[in-house]
């Protein structure tokens, strides 16, 4: 191995940070690859060694993070989070109240799941409630993830930015941040920030009508393809003796009837069994049609028919799935999705013929029965996307939902009494899910992010080698010699900015795995200064990511459907993160003494 002065060691680690905070602010590069180009540097000039790489890599609180993403896919799947949705949201339809109701609810939520999912959960839900209210999404989308980040801050658990600082302490063998650590600044925080969104929210975000006018277009004409099923109450009946004819919202246009169309459909045209009827009209009312599952079964290749008794959603095809350019039989869609097309919207076209035989283009918006193993085939093949569900039907587990909810109850029980740690807690939820199948093998090889794990071990690679070679130490004592003349005060207070300044051009977990060594090294070094304080202060300030959309990944992802600018961000993050701010750093103060 090679053998470097401590002087040469810092030299390159303090050429590394450099290069890498100007890869990761460039953005041309893949920040695992520009974090595993740092590590490898720093292993192959020996200052770490391949065990303290390995260390990392096992590290509780990395391997924490999967578990709760594994755990969050778990409840996404088998658990009626739409359902309760509804009954938090579903009444209001002021959007004040709304608001209120969303980002108390989100923020609730993200103190104990990872909020990167519930996000991705929530937005077509957010989106889909605003268009019906006729307001702009643009209204809702940044609050939703504003509220997702600061809840995240009430727990350790809540966001990958905790449970990465807390891994970045333990490899110095010191004490994780616990519970009420967090807590505390974390409700305050939370708190200042609904009431911020409630008062100031609807006023500060755009309202862009174009984008709720390409929304309106969403819910517009559906094909729906429908066969008369023999036995049915329809048959030998006119089309206007069936209640076919003035249907609100929706019409007959096309009859198929032994390989022959019948076009524009005479009222007086008699009903024979096997005829295939095709309708167009909104969503609200093609469900009202396929109620009627009495009298109409909704055909599909191979002689099939749907389950009325799957969930109904509307998808989007997106421009770079495989099922554009090609038509559902080609597809084989109900044997490789365990899902039926029942109906098709395409935007300002009157499509005619076979469901099963027209081809697909991106931005389709297709109503589909989805079976039990829908989700699963879609995470394996990512070529829809969620738009919102219009119907769902519980699953047949209600055994194993209930004994999730005890096994729940007995590990948060566990921890609070000291028995169990949070690694512990986690491996036995996750190990009950996957034994009673609300989690698959296949789920978790999906949803096991090699790049975020190679992300994670890295950043605690590359603390280690900050701290090992005296470099934290060296700009440690740089820093107290530039903030030193306003005390301890003025240190805590320098060194959230620094971290502040860093995360609004660099991911947060980047900017906590570069900061910490310096914390570190302050809190050891300086006599009458609080450890947890400081640990605080950075991992506070790390995630307040509020005036940028690039520094964190759930603004990035309601950056397009919100239909936002730079700007938006920068008009309602600055007084958010001002107040946040304001909160965390005086209560740091008064609660440790600084």
């Amino acid at each position: 191995m090679v053998s470097l002065s401590q002087e040469w060691q810092q030299i390159i680690v303090i050429t590394v940070t450099v290069l890498l905070i100007f890869f990761l602010f460039w953005e041309k590069v893949k920040p695992s690859f520009v974090f595993f180009a740092a590590v490898f540097i720093f292993l192959i000039t020996g200052i770490v060694d391949t065990k303290g790489f390995l260390n990392s890599l096992a590290n509780e609180s990395i391997l924490s993070i999967f578990l709760l993403i594994f755990i969050t896919a778990g409840l996404r799947n088998h658990f009626n989070i739409i359902g309760w949705l509804d009954k938090l949201f579903g009444k209001t339809s002021n959007p004040r109240s709304f608001m209120f109701r969303m980002t108390a609810g989100v923020t609730a939520m993200s103190a104990f799941l990872n909020n990167t999912p519930i996000v991705a959960l929530l937005m077509p839900y957010v989106y889909q409630w605003a268009k019906k209210h006729k307001i702009s999404p643009g209204k809702f989308l940044i609050p939703l993830s504003y509220a997702a980040i600061i809840g995240g801050m009430i727990t350790v658990i809540g966001t990958s930015t905790n449970l990465v600082l807390n891994g970045l302490i333990e490899s110095k063998n010191g004490v994780p941040l616990g519970l009420f650590d967090y807590l505390y600044p974390g409700l305050l925080v939370s708190i200042a920030g609904i009431i911020f969104l409630y008062l100031f929210g609807l006023k500060l975000l755009p309202n862009r009508k174009d984008l709720l006018e390409s929304n309106a277009k969403l819910s517009r004409e559906y094909l729906v393809e429908t066969r008369v099923t023999p036995g049915s109450s329809l048959i030998g009946k006119s089309v206007i003796d069936a209640n076919l004819r003035n249907l609100t919202g929706i019409y007959l246009f096309e009859i198929a009837r032994n390989g022959n169309i019948i076009t524009p459909v005479n009222p007086d045209e008699i009903i024979q069994s096997n005829d295939a009827l095709f309708f167009a009209g909104e969503t609200q009312n093609i469900m009202e049609l396929l109620e009627r599952d009495n009298e109409l079964s909704l055909p599909m290749p191979g002689g099939q028919e749907v389950d009325h008794k799957h969930n109904i959603i509307e998808t989007v095809i997106p421009i770079n799935s495989e099922l554009a350019g090609k038509t559902l039989k080609q597809l084989e869609f109900r044997e490789n999705y365990d899902a039926a097309v029942v109906a098709i919207h395409r935007n300002g076209a009157k499509l005619r013929g076979k469901i099963g035989e027209i081809e697909m283009q991106a931005g389709d918006l297709l109503m589909i029965s989805a079976g039990k193993n829908f989700r699963q085939q879609l995470n394996a093949r990512p070529n829809l996307y969620l738009v919102s569900v219009l119907t769902h039907v519980e699953d047949a587990k209600p055994l194993v939902k209930s004994g999730f909810a005890v096994i729940l109850i007995v590990v948060i029980t566990g921890m609070v009494l000291g028995y169990l740690n949070l690694f512990l807690a986690l491996m036995i939820i996750t190990a009950y899910m996957v034994v009673g199948q609300l989690l698959t093998i296949s789920e978790i090889k999906k949803q096991l992010d090699m790049d975020l794990l190679m992300i994670l071990v890295a950043s605690l690679t590359f603390s280690k080698a900050i701290i090992d070679s005296g470099t934290a130490e060296l700009i440690s004592h740089n820093f107290i010699s530039l903030f030193s003349g306003f005390g301890n005060k003025g240190i805590l207070i320098g060194l959230y900015l620094i971290t502040l300044v860093l995360t609004t051009f660099i991911t947060h977990v980047a900017a906590v795995s570069i900061i910490f060594p310096i914390a570190f090294s302050l809190g050891t070094t300086i006599p009458g200064m609080n450890m947890t304080a400081l640990l605080l202060a950075i991992s506070f300030a790390a995630s307040a990511s509020f005036h940028s959309p690039f520094s964190y990944q759930t603004n990035l992802m309601v950056y397009g459907p919100g239909g936002y600018k730079f700007k938006d961000f920068v008009k309602i993050g600055l007084p958010f993160t001002f107040i946040y701010s304001i909160i965390v750093l005086f209560f740091l103060i008064l609660y440790y003494n600084i």
